[in-house]
């Protein structure tokens, strides 16, 4: 399982902020991914003026098709 790197926000931002930008940041990539079913894709959610990890996103299929994710913030590094 290959992990994606995305860049956001800042380590000067509020945790809260950045968590609320990878919502809003996946929330777009889940709209443009093309997964099989049972497939997950892994994103690294890091922030863009110093490498710190946010959160990790797992991508994958629901019942009926539809891509979801969710937001994994125990891997944080901030």
């Amino acid at each position: 399982m290959s992990t994606n790197n995305v860049s956001i926000g800042k380590t000067t931002d509020s945790f809260e902020d950045l968590q609320i930008l990878s919502q809003k940041e996946a929330e777009k990539i889940a709209k443009t991914l093309d997964i099989k079913e049972g497939e997950k894709l892994n994103f690294g959610f890091w922030t863009s003026d110093f490498p710190e990890l946010i959160c990790v996103a797992v991508f994958g299929k629901n019942e009926v098709g539809n891509v979801e994710f969710e937001l994994d913030f125990e891997q944080t590094t901030l």
